[in-house]
């Protein structure tokens, strides 16, 4: 099976394109994570100068925020669907709201699946706080309902949201990981979606645990025959990053860090 790594355009959106694809083209990435706009020639040139770097695109929906129903689900086709036309490798997908029925979150998992049959682009949910995927225990629920659901999953939000390192959700953990086509890799605790700086001591077990559920996700994705798992170092920018009080120095930087993780991972087998 092939690892790819992919680095979020997320903390780096201030650069001009062509100079941030070079970075990390440099750096050794084999493609970006990045939103898409609505607008055809935008985005259009986004696709095209991606390829132009050889690199792979995965497109990443989060645009999709009304809490009015009918109106989110014409905004999440319509994305979807856009999205699809400039041919991503996968489209990493924040579906739903936490607050939605679960009757309305389904809606919105069987229409995206009805749209990558469609379209032939794959269509991966991430476990996200705010949307259907909030939390272990919940997904856990979607997951047993419908067994075609492809996960981009990032457990940092998980610890988070239940305030533990999941030691008592076993079950739910393993069946994301079997559900797990895409990989949002940060170390998460059980007070924060990311610890300050994943290379301090003092974040050891953390930083352990993150590992060894990473591991498990490669081997499960052997195991299932997929070809290709792409894995994309998400260390993120403010506000998920603290400053040095009373300064706008971070406390770690992001760039760093990334490259860490994935060192990381590379070293398991």
């Amino acid at each position: 099976m092939e690892r790819l790594f992919i680095y979020p355009q997320w903390g780096s959106a201030h650069l001009d394109l062509p100079v941030f694809l070079e970075k990390i083209k440099k750096a050794g990435y084999d493609g970006v994570e990045l939103g898409l706009p609505i607008d055809k020639g935008e985005r259009k040139y986004i696709a095209e100068t991606v390829r132009e770097f050889d690199l792979i695109l995965i497109a990443q929906h989060y645009h999709t925020d009304t809490s009015d129903f009918e109106k989110h689900l014409d905004s999440f086709q319509q994305y979807l669907r856009f999205m699809s036309e400039e041919e991503p490798l996968l489209i990493n997908s924040h579906t739903g709201k936490d607050y939605f029925s679960f009757s309305e979150n389904a809606q919105l998992i069987e229409t995206a699946q009805k749209i990558e049959e469609e379209t032939g682009v794959p269509v991966t949910h991430e476990t996200h706080r705010s949307r259907f995927s909030f939390a272990a225990h919940v997904c856990h629920q979607y997951l047993k309902e419908f067994p075609f659901l492809k996960l981009t999953s990032d457990f940092s939000h998980w610890c988070n949201v239940a305030e533990s390192m999941l030691e008592d959700q076993q079950e739910a953990v393993t069946e994301a990981i079997e559900h797990t086509y895409h990989v949002h890799a940060r170390v998460g605790s059980a007070q924060t979606a990311q610890v300050i700086d994943p290379r301090d001591e003092n974040y050891t077990n953390e930083r352990s645990q993150f590992l060894e559920w990473w591991k498990q996700m490669i081997t499960s994705a052997k195991e299932r025959g997929i070809k290709t798992l792409t894995i994309t170092p998400e260390y993120g920018p403010a506000p998920y990053q603290l400053f040095v009080p009373h300064t706008n120095t971070p406390m770690a930087d992001q760039f760093e860090v990334n490259e860490f993780i994935r060192n990381e991972i590379r070293k398991i087998a």
